[in-house]
């Protein structure tokens, strides 16, 4: 409504309305209806959603703004059945949880634990972090340290204390607590996985299938890497509100809609190269991956390698060599059949460097390739991305990679 919408339906699978559900919206509830299947028509823009009753309904936009098809995913540690306290997924808090005076573990760091940290610092006992080692590594940018900053250090304790980190990784659970690989037994009364998300188990492919018949697995099967958890690259007029920010990604998605209605458009997609820059700059892997001690597997299932280069290269902007340092990784898409790259420029650039007009190479050894400097980051680097060949030496059988 905010939007602007008028023409709307909510569906839930509950049978009774929440209590206090405001009275403009009592109107567009259908209770005890289930979407089973969703998919998209790119002759007409619209989402098809079929119930659990059969039914067919066709909307312009989809929101899911619920879980049934990421849900928690907690690792599978060895002697997880002793373990003689309570514990439960960050994304599924119980509502009569109390922290107050118990030993709190919190294995994992994703969206969701981080959001309660703060509070349960506050109020708990302890608070022990059980932190995976980082999947992508990016180089630390040195902040410079002012003689104020030195003085403050000095002379201003932390306000608050913060949870305590522990590196090594987990052995297994035992009916007391947490046992590291280092033999030591962390006892804690409580456990909350903040672990991240998974496709539910009982998804299959026919579920949710975006533009050309692309289902949601096959899009994911490296793993989900939606633009600010929100819109993903192939499934055009879908959002998805997983929380625990639901009131910024609810604000993100009701600006999408006003544009659409400012513009008369049918549909509204994020860009493959804003998704994929928003993701490299998050979780920008080393170049050179090596088996780290981890306190879990992170990902529920087997991701694909992505091909990976990190050293010299050679960025041509307008006619002008630049000797930089790059960090580039790629991989094939299953939405087009194109390889897709992308990376980090670790040198400085030009100011114009993203908005010069002329043509941007970037070249490895022997091999060059069209570039696009998509943006300056805070920390003064710069992002590149490309379709087709890479400018680094790709893994021999991928198609759509000819260098002619």
């Amino acid at each position: 409504m905010a939007a602007g919408i008028s023409d709307f339906a909510i569906f839930d699978k509950t049978p009774a309305a929440p209590p206090r559900w405001p009275a403009p919206l009592a109107g567009r509830l259908r209770l005890g209806r289930n979407i089973v299947r969703s998919a998209f028509d790119d002759s007409t823009d619209t989402w098809t959603l079929r119930t659990d009753c059969g039914h067919d309904l066709r909307a312009r936009v989809a929101i899911a703004a619920h879980s049934s098809v990421l849900v928690p995913w907690i690792p599978d540690f060895a002697g997880s059945a002793d373990f003689q306290g309570e514990s439960f997924h960050a994304a599924a808090w119980p509502a009569d949880f109390d922290p107050t005076g118990k030993r709190v573990a919190i294995i994992g760091a994703d969206a969701a634990a981080g959001y309660f940290v703060g509070q349960l610092v506050e109020s708990a006992r302890s608070v022990t972090l059980f932190a995976h080692a980082p999947r992508r590594v990016v180089t630390v940018v040195p902040s410079r340290m002012t003689r104020a900053k030195h003085w403050l250090q000095r002379h201003i304790r932390s306000p608050r204390p913060g949870p305590v980190l522990t590196g090594p990784a987990i052995e297994a659970l035992t009916s007391s607590g947490i046992r590291t690989s280092d033999g030591l037994v962390h006892r804690t009364d409580t456990i909350i996985f903040g672990t991240g998300l998974a496709i539910a188990d009982d998804v299959c492919d026919q579920t949710l299938i975006g533009t050309g018949g692309l289902p949601l697995r096959r899009a994911w099967r490296a793993g989900s890497e939606p633009y600010f958890g929100v819109a993903v690259h192939g499934f055009p007029n879908l959002f998805f509100v997983p929380g625990p920010d639901t009131v910024a990604q609810a604000r993100y998605v009701t600006e999408c809609v006003q544009l659409m209605k400012r513009t008369a458009s049918t549909r509204i997609e994020v860009r493959r190269s804003s998704q994929q820059v928003f993701n490299e700059r998050a979780l920008t892997r080393s170049a050179q991956p090596r088996s780290v001690a981890s306190v879990f597997s992170l990902s529920s299932g087997t991701a694909e390698d992505n091909e990976i280069y990190e050293g010299a290269a050679t960025l041509t902007l307008a006619g002008t060599r630049h000797r930089v340092r790059v960090r580039l990784t790629g991989h094939l898409d299953p939405i087009d059949g194109n390889y897709h790259w992308q990376g980090m420029i670790l040198d400085s650039l030009p100011k114009d460097a993203r908005t010069h007009t002329g043509p941007t190479t970037l070249t490895v050894g022997e091999h060059t390739a069209p570039a696009r400097v998509v943006e300056r980051t805070p920390w003064g680097t710069h992002s590149v991305a490309g379709v087709g060949a890479p400018p680094y030496p790709a893994r021999v059988g991928y198609p759509n990679l000819d260098r002619t």
